[in-house]
């Protein structure tokens, strides 16, 4: 198993949404991890290599800007428009409201 496998399946890995389902996986997957060849060479723990992987490729800023573009794509216009309408038309009753009780002040001072 070459780098480029095992960072597919650690990133398969640490993708997981459940965190017992990723505990699972990775032990799943430990033996075929301590086959390769990064693993002989480091003696680096799979768990060591998760835990620095989350650090790592929460820091990409790549994947970061990533996430931030998914998260823009997903959100619906037209509930954004219906909440400024609804501000709009909150103003504007607040504003009337305003200008009948300044008009009743400027009564009471005539």
């Amino acid at each position: 198993m070459n780098n480029t496998e095992l960072e597919q399946k650690v990133l398969e890995i640490i993708g997981k949404d459940n965190f017992f389902d990723m505990i699972m996986a990775a032990r799943d997957f430990e033996p075929e991890y301590k086959k390769s060849d990064f693993y002989k060479i480091t003696k680096m723990s799979l768990s060591d290599v998760i835990k620095q992987s989350k650090i790592f490729y929460a820091l990409q800023l790549k994947d970061f800007a990533k996430y931030i573009q998914n998260t823009l794509d997903t959100i619906n216009l037209d509930n954004v428009n219906d909440i400024l309408d609804k501000m709009g038309v909150l103003f504007s009753q607040e504003n009337k409201e305003i200008q009948e009780d300044l008009e009743v002040f400027k009564n009471l001072k005539e």
